[in-house]
């Protein structure tokens, strides 16, 4: 009388023959992707400094602050967040600082913020007049 069903071996084998498949098909992310990733955070988190500005009346400023990090200040250079937030490991930036007015959340001046990885670069640019936060391959 045959019996169904695998053995123990056969179902070894089957497992490792999918991790193999696995790890050779595994998508790499590429520094593209995760440099995207990384200025689209922030740009919202420019976007989030201007509303901060326009919620609370008060003058709002983002600003480098070492190697890897930017800090988001009131008006009374008072940090808003306990942990600045952290570039992703390998990107870096020039140092930049972006203040935004009281009420109408527009910025003392035109900034151009590039970010980079490896040989690849994405630049964000505030616009001086609206504060419009673009994102540029």
């Amino acid at each position: 009388m045959p019996q169904a069903g695998l053995t123990l071996l056969e179902l070894l084998l089957t497992l490792l023959l999918l991790a193999i498949v696995l790890v050779v098909a595994a998508p790499q992310w590429p520094n593209s992707l995760l440099l995207a990733a990384q200025a689209e955070q922030l740009a919202q988190d420019l976007r989030y400094t201007q509303a901060l500005a326009m919620q609370r009346q008060q003058t709002h400023t983002i600003q480098w602050s070492t190697l890897q990090r930017y800090t988001i200040r009131d008006a009374t250079n008072q940090p808003i967040t306990a942990q600045p937030p952290e570039l992703a490991y390998g990107v870096t930036a020039e140092p930049f600082t972006c203040s935004f007015a009281a009420t109408t959340g527009q910025p003392n001046a035109a900034s151009r913020i590039p970010l980079h990885l490896g040989n690849e670069t994405r630049t964000l640019q505030v616009n001086a007049l609206t504060g419009l936060v673009t994102l540029q391959p």
